[in-house]
């Protein structure tokens, strides 16, 4: 069992390793964008629904497995 320290320390890397992640989404986005807000909020939001997609995926097809199982 990890201790509380080895824990915490988990939990920061995962932390940092998300806001790596946004950071990198944004400097994508920004470099791509034409500059206007309209069109930086349609690719920022285009993005997210493309994760939340691809996790839904994921999440429904171990949900249909578990279904199966039964």
């Amino acid at each position: 069992m990890k201790t509380s320290e080895e824990r915490e320390q988990r939990a920061y890397e995962r932390q940092e390793l998300v806001r790596r992640a946004v950071d990198a989404a944004d400097r994508i986005i920004l470099d791509g964008s034409d500059g206007s807000e309209e069109e930086t909020n349609w690719l920022t939001v285009e993005v997210a629904r493309k994760f939340n997609e691809k996790v839904h995926i994921v999440f429904q097809s171990a949900l249909m497995r578990k279904d199966l199982e039964l």
